[in-house]
């Protein structure tokens, strides 16, 4: 049972790890009118443009045409340039419940997971209004010093988690039987 509490107190620190961050710029997905993006997997180079009605926030309008739902999103770009540090908009995306940030030999690395994800869209590269298109959106630095920006969809980070948690509660299981005896158990 002293295995149980180490993995609780484990999973604690990790989940508070992300809290205390300081944040200028703040940077989010979200559902927006449709532009000519096409996301078809694998790495998605992009810059950010003026969004409308502002000379600073910058905005990418992406279509999802992978054909399957996104449930996670991942977002890099260099530090360099950035004269403040960021964070996750918080409550303005419809996409996704968590959002973590770190950063990683000199780039900043957002990761967007959680929620009910970016609907599939049919990969034909036609343009329908009833598509699934997102917006990554950045606001209180100038989008010029962003830099190019990277969009990937990693394989799903909540699967993987539940994955590893059930293979450690399975390992705490057999070390409590062999602890305990098959004796003692009735077996």
């Amino acid at each position: 049972m002293k295995f149980l509490r180490y993995l609780l107190a484990l999973m604690f620190v990790c989940a508070l790890s992300g809290m205390a961050r300081a944040d200028d710029f703040k940077l989010g997905v979200q559902d927006a009118n449709p532009t000519a993006i096409d996301y078809y997997g694998g790495i998605l180079d992009v810059n950010f443009s003026a969004c409308k009605g502002s000379k600073i926030d910058g905005c990418v309008t992406i279509k999802n045409d992978t054909g399957h739902p996104l449930t996670s999103i991942q977002i890099e770009f260099p530090e360099a340039g950035l004269t403040t540090t960021g964070s996750c908009l918080g409550g303005s995306a419809e996409f996704f419940t968590s959002c973590t940030w770190t950063t990683l030999d000199g780039n900043y690395v957002f990761d967007f997971s959680g929620g009910p994800g970016i609907p599939a869209g049919k990969g034909d590269g036609d343009y329908d209004k009833d598509d699934p298109y997102f917006t990554i959106t950045e606001t209180l630095e100038d989008y010029k010093d962003f830099g190019t920006l990277a969009v990937t969809a990693p394989t799903p980070e909540p699967a993987s988690l539940m994955l590893l948690a059930t293979g450690f509660l399975l390992c705490a299981g057999f070390i409590y039987r062999r602890r305990m005896g098959a004796d003692s158990l009735g077996m």
